[in-house]
């Protein structure tokens, strides 16, 4: 069963725009548009959807008040919200917005979104898995990742892996002074690692979040990461996942 989605914009081109991207994606079974703020409370009670896409900027009621109500409607609502600007990031996720989309959004900013729904959607089942296998603390550091080259099977330990990118046709996997060519998939190994502190920063990069000194500022909202590797890599991280990479790894 797909996604029952409403997205919220008093906007026609960019509520058009989202409808659009959401229903091109084969995920989706059905998505409702609201105009406003009052209309998406309406059609939350209706139709109990499992995400709503909330602009911030609605002239009857804001972003954030409607998700302040919807909250205490149906806490269950993944609440993602959109706007041009970010000055609102820290206070739609202190009410615990699932996601933040910064305005005009893509493809690649849809597919981020659904990438986390299905994560959330898997973690409760991976919870219950890994209490049934009394999987300890001590197993998981034993766990290496196998990297078949030529010459034979290299175990590397999670924690030795800086970050992981995908270059042109190669996906690489980076320790402190040596890379490897792999046949994994950079989204098998976002599978296999998240679990042991990687993030996806990036449609091209896979982050130990241990392994990084430095966030730098770069150019329309985006950063740059500064790696503790030898030789000190710039890794980008794209700006719709700029705010939960902050969340993971900052306390």
């Amino acid at each position: 069963m797909g996604w029952n989605i409403v997205i919220a914009d008093d906007e026609e081109p960019a509520r058009e725009e989202l409808i659009y991207l959401l229903e091109s994606s084969e995920e989706v079974d059905r998505v409702t548009a609201a105009t406003g703020g009052m209309d998406a409370i309406k059609k939350v009670k209706e139709l109990a959807p499992d995400v709503l896409f909330l602009d911030m900027d609605m002239p009857d009621l804001s972003g954030l008040q409607v998700a302040e109500i919807v909250g205490e409607i149906n806490p269950q609502v993944k609440i993602v919200f959109s706007t041009a600007y970010d000055q609102y990031a820290v206070h739609a996720f202190k009410l615990r917005a699932f996601h933040y989309m910064l305005k005009p959004y893509d493809e690649e900013d849809i597919a981020i979104v659904f990438r986390e729904l299905r994560k959330s959607k898997m973690q409760p089942q991976n919870n219950a898995a890994a209490a049934s296998l009394g999987q300890t603390a001590s197993v998981k550091t034993s766990v290496k990742l196998a990297l078949e080259l030529e010459e034979g099977i290299r175990y590397v330990s999670p924690k030795d892996i800086m970050y992981i990118s995908k270059e042109v046709k190669h996906v690489q996997v980076h320790l402190h002074d040596k890379a490897y060519i792999v046949s994994y998939t950079l989204s098998e190994l976002e599978q296999k690692l998240e679990p042991y502190g990687f993030f996806r920063c990036h449609k091209s990069y896979l982050v130990n979040l241990a392994a990084i000194s430095e966030m730098k500022t770069w150019v329309n909202g985006a950063y740059n990461l500064l790696m503790e590797d030898a030789g000190r890599s710039t890794i980008p991280v794209s700006r719709n996942y700029v705010k939960q990479l902050r969340l993971k790894l900052e306390i």
